[in-house]
């Protein structure tokens, strides 16, 4: 199995849900928010879909200090970058204030089902890189511990969280504690299916049976909003 079709089976979950999103802008769907949700902090997000915005983007987070250090602390013997599958969400907050997360994957050795990817998150005044190591399609091993499993579609997805690391005085560092307790990729994973069951249920009623794609583009409107929402939390 070529490196492209590994990195499709471990990045599968991000790429099923910026698969999901229309490219029209025209298309956009407002930011939909689950019953009983607190109010929404993200005015807005989407999914970079210009291909020279996204390699320069995913080049330069690639290239980071933080990114670097994140990797240093990972398992990465026989780790292989996939990013011509790594995606990017550009954000607003209700301030006016925008932001992005850029998803690094990267596949280990010949693996099918176990990929490490790096989140980076920024802002005007700060940037943020978290790594997590995914599988998805089996169990951990006895040998693979620390995962937690999260279900995912019909399936079960097992995330397991590293440290984060921000820029400290010019130079990157572990972040500050109380983004060690909130854990991006452990946030992702329970607020991008919400975000899109309810961007797809927004999509279908304001659709309807003559606007077929409509669902689908709730849906990725709703994954971008929930990612979104993990970073503005810990930014």
């Amino acid at each position: 199995m070529n490196r492209f079709r590994l990195c499709i089976a471990v990045v599968l979950p991000l790429a099923l849900a910026t698969g999901a999103c229309s490219k029209r802008d025209a298309d956009r769907i407002a930011t939909p928010v689950p019953p009983d949700a607190p109010a929404p902090t993200v005015a807005e997000a989407h999914w970079v879909w210009d291909r020279d915005a996204l390699r320069a983007a995913v080049n330069q987070a690639a290239q980071s200090p933080l990114v670097q250090s994140a990797l240093s602390e990972a398992p990465a013997e026989g780790l292989t970058p996939c990013f011509d599958l790594a995606v990017r969400v550009a954000a607003m907050s209700e301030t006016g204030t925008p932001f992005w997360v850029t998803f690094l994957p990267y596949v280990f050795g010949s693996d099918s089902t176990h990929a490490l990817i790096v989140s980076v998150l920024e802002d005007n005044a700060s940037r943020i890189a978290e790594p997590a190591e995914v599988i998805l399609g089996r169990d951990p091993s006895p040998l693979e511990t620390g995962f937690k499993p999260y279900p995912w579609g019909a399936g079960t997805i097992w995330v397991k969280s590293g440290a984060a690391f921000a820029n400290k005085a010019g130079a990157p560092g572990l972040a500050a504690e109380k983004r060690h307790w909130l854990q991006f990729f452990d946030c992702l994973v329970t607020r991008m299916p919400a975000g899109c069951a309810a961007g797809a249920a927004i999509g279908a009623e304001i659709g309807g049976p003559t606007a077929p794609y409509a669902a689908a583009i709730g849906c990725g409107v709703g994954a971008a909003v929930g990612a979104a929402a993990c970073a503005f939390d810990l930014l």
